[in-house]
């Protein structure tokens, strides 16, 4: 098997030798700086645990600076009022983490992208809240890392599998014209089944992957704006993944089609296409580079 590093890679390549040998170019116009806010979107960022790191609640310790830095920062705001830390739909508004695709140029930075104050938020309302994670500073930074990480990783399955389709069917811009014609369209709303099913992977594996108690964690969904919250469409309180799975197949037909509303025969089975095994597994096949902002750039 490819290393992780090879994986991503070879999908990109093959979207790009897909282009290449057609008429049509990849998108160097970027639709993601229009949903996020432009001073978060184009502020400056470095890449955090790098390719050698494999994602896992083990690795994620109190070696690295950066988690020692936030380890200090939250003893210092261990007293902080919990109606200063922003969550449910206020906290989705702010945008505190993103997907970039690998499909819009340039690509010097596709991955998932973190606010490192989000991060902190997060980790201080877990300290304080989450029965799993009660005054513990160290699980509390790594389980809301895992809690945004998870979420995003979703949104890179999909882009994934809507590569598959293009490389099979080779028909390029799929994944574009769905990101702009459907997506961008109905984000914030709900009919952002994308958005819900995201959530609905967050959800699945909250326990086993994330060590957030999953009581704690539907409720905290459920505060979450249009589109976050209707996770619940997709999930099972047996853990079961059948019902995501379902969802999935929905998606797949809306990128196939590019459509919002696919004819009910255009849902076919190939709910395979996205991968929603344990988010440590996928990560350890799958390259997936991760981006911290640590403040906003002014905008004028």
């Amino acid at each position: 098997m490819n290393s992780k590093e090879d994986i991503s890679l070879d999908i990109i390549n093959a979207v790009d030798i897909l282009y290449q040998h057609s008429s049509e170019n990849l998108n160097s116009y970027n639709p993601v700086s229009e949903i996020i806010t432009p001073e978060w979107h184009y502020s400056d960022s470095f890449q955090i645990f790098d390719n050698n790191i494999q994602i896992n609640w083990d690795n994620l310790g109190g070696e690295f600076d950066l988690i020692k830095t936030m380890i200090n920062s939250l003893e210092k705001k261990a007293t902080i009022p919990d109606d200063a830390i922003i969550v449910g739909a206020e906290f989705e508004r702010s945008f505190c983490s993103w997907y970039q695709p690998y499909h819009y140029l340039p690509r010097q930075k596709w991955g998932v992208h973190l606010r490192y104050d989000s991060w902190m938020r997060v980790s201080a309302h877990f300290y304080h809240n989450c029965p799993s994670l009660l005054g513990r500073k160290l699980d509390s930074i790594k389980s809301a890392f895992l809690y945004l990480y998870v979420h995003e990783l979703f949104h890179n399955s999909v882009e994934n599998a809507a590569s598959i389709m293009e490389i099979l069917l080779g028909k390029p811009h799929i994944y574009a014209k769905y990101y702009s014609e459907v997506y961008s369209n109905v984000f914030n709303s709900s009919n952002c089944i994308e958005e819900a099913l995201s959530n609905g992977y967050l959800f699945l594996w909250a326990e086993e992957c994330c060590h957030i108690n999953r009581d704690f964690l539907k409720d905290e969904l459920l505060k979450q704006g249009p589109g976050y919250h209707d996770f619940i469409k997709y999930s099972s309180s047996s853990g079961s993944s059948s019902n995501l799975s379902k969802g999935n197949r929905i998606l797949l037909s809306q990128i196939r089609h590019g459509d919002l509303n696919p004819a009910t025969t255009a849902y076919d089975p190939i709910e395979q296409l996205i991968d929603i095994s344990n988010p440590i597994q996928y990560s350890s096949i799958y390259n997936v580079p991760i981006w911290l902002h640590r403040k906003p750039k002014p905008v004028y």
